[in-house]
């Protein structure tokens, strides 16, 4: 099952995956930063902004999101949002997240808004050797190697 693409409808504009084949519902563009050319004069562009960080101890959690978080939301304030709930947990303050960049929509937009798509990722669990050992004595050594591949 699948949906329906319909070509872009000029030079320099994406393709579109529609809900149905007379293209009249929902439709999807799923190249928009790689192949959205109409919008390149605005900032839109191919290559990723990528910065590098070194993990310090002292850094509590990571956030990976959409342009829907981010189009009303700092970083100061999501991290603010993060960092306030992530002591009830990592999901817990992922929703508080998605909730908080939702009420900026709709407070900029009405009732329309982007895609909002957020993880958030407690660093001190990733390291913590107590759930490594808990998690190493429920499976042998070339289960959890073959697990640790797919993480990466």
């Amino acid at each position: 099952r699948g949906g329906f693409v319909s070509p872009p409808p000029e030079d320099g504009l994406s393709a579109r995956v529609w809900l149905d084949a007379d293209f009249s519902q929902i439709g999807l563009a799923m190249s928009r930063s790689i192949g959205d050319h109409a919008v390149k004069h605005v900032g839109v562009i191919a290559e990723p902004v990528v910065t590098h960080h070194d993990v310090q101890d002292q850094d509590e959690f990571m956030i990976l999101a959409s342009d829907g978080v981010w189009e009303f939301m700092s970083s100061t304030e999501a991290v603010g949002i993060v960092g306030d709930r992530i002591a009830a947990g990592a999901s817990k303050a992922c929703q508080a997240l998605i909730e908080a960049a939702a009420n900026k929509w709709h407070q900029e937009e009405g009732d329309y808004r982007d895609d909002i798509t957020a993880l958030v990722v407690r660093l001190s669990q990733v390291w913590d050797t107590t759930n490594f050992t808990t998690f190493s004595n429920k499976c042998n050594y070339h289960q959890f190697a073959k697990t640790t591949k797919s993480w990466l």
